[in-house]
């Protein structure tokens, strides 16, 4: 039976991991994720390149360990948010701890509480998809927690699915989506401006100039996610646009 030091250690062990440094498309946990989970053969979308993955890497880490969560397996830190249970002065190592960036009710982030200061008021968390893509070791604020889960430490461990073979082909055919900045052009800022016109009603020309229109709507748009709202569609803005809230 997994325990929660456990957990602590294998996610340790992916301390480092960057999605830039992957040699394939999307990241490692999206991949497992869109394998083990999603599984819809017509909508590969988690495995993408750009999506965010903080909760696929915990979903990930639970998963290797057969330890049961609530609210868990999940690509989408917002779904999570039902589940919480505990105050951030309630958090042990092992628990899962949800951010609110915005201070807006919406959860923006998750990660694996290694300790908590309590005279302090702060967390040393692992985290991945942050430190500018990486998994990582950080340490939070209380201001910053929103909410906790614990897993079930104590439960039958869950029947772990056999990993499956690599791949051949799946994978290649996948977007990578690019860093973009203002006064980029081309193919990617198209597919920005398409993203916005759906999913904000943007109604910006797709022409693959990024000017000021394409850049206030996007900045309304980051705004509106609880995303830093800095006009540069990186890999967190690109999971709100391609993905279904």
């Amino acid at each position: 039976m997994a325990t929660a030091q456990d957990l602590i250690e294998l996610a340790r062990g992916e301390v480092g991991y960057s999605r830039w440094d992957d040699p394939l498309p999307g990241t490692k946990y999206g991949r497992w994720y869109e394998e083990q989970v999603d599984k819809d053969p017509d909508n590969y979308d988690f495995g993408a390149s750009g999506v965010a993955y903080c909760a696929m890497f915990v979903s990930w880490c639970l998963w290797m360990l057969g330890v049961e969560c609530a609210g868990m397996p999940s690509a989408y830190c917002p779904a999570i948010h039902n589940h919480q249970h505990l105050s951030a002065g309630e958090l042990e190592p092992g628990d899962l701890a949800l951010f609110d960036w915005g201070d807006d009710g919406t959860d923006d982030h998750v990660g694996i509480v290694v300790s908590n200061d309590r005279e302090a008021r702060v967390i040393r968390t692992i985290e991945g998809n942050t430190s500018g893509g990486r998994v990582a070791e950080r340490t939070r604020a209380y201001s910053t927690v929103c909410g906790g889960i614990r897993p079930r430490y104590d439960a039958a461990p869950a029947a772990k699915p056999q990993a499956p073979a690599p791949s051949d082909g799946k994978e290649e055919t996948v977007y990578a989506f690019p860093l973009i900045k203002r006064g980029a052009e081309g193919d990617a800022v198209r597919l920005m401006q398409a993203a916005l016109n759906v999913r904000a009603a943007a109604k910006l020309s797709v022409d693959g100039d990024y000017g000021d229109k394409t850049g206030k709507a996007l900045v309304a748009w980051q705004r509106r996610c609880g995303v830093e709202a800095d006009g540069d569609c990186g890999p967190v803005t690109w999971g709100t646009l391609m993905l279904a809230s």
